[in-house]
């Protein structure tokens, strides 16, 4: 499936602690990341949560959304210890 980062901005500090496109993509690429819906949103909406490992060895959070069968990134971060237990762990 195609990314589209147009959602995030640089010069809004969307992408914390010097995480790159480069970064986000091999989360994604990464067979072993976790893919889960978000919690409030309707299914119709395909809000989705990705955690998982990355090229820089942290592990991200990536919430997405699927328009015009493209999934386009809205927010990134490092991960902290209870999301990784929650969204990674026991996902």
């Amino acid at each position: 499936m195609d990314l589209e980062f147009s959602g995030l901005s640089e010069k809004d500090g969307d992408y914390p602690d010097r995480i790159t496109q480069a970064e986000i993509l091999s989360v994604l690429d990464n067979p072993k990341h976790r893919l889960s819906p978000l919690e409030g949103y309707p299914r119709k909406d395909c809000y989705t949560i990705a955690c998982g490992y990355s090229s820089k060895k942290r592990i991200l959070l990536i919430v997405s959304n699927i328009e015009k069968l493209k999934r386009k990134i809205l927010q990134v971060k490092v991960a902290d210890e209870e999301e990784i237990e929650h969204f990674y762990c026991t996902g």
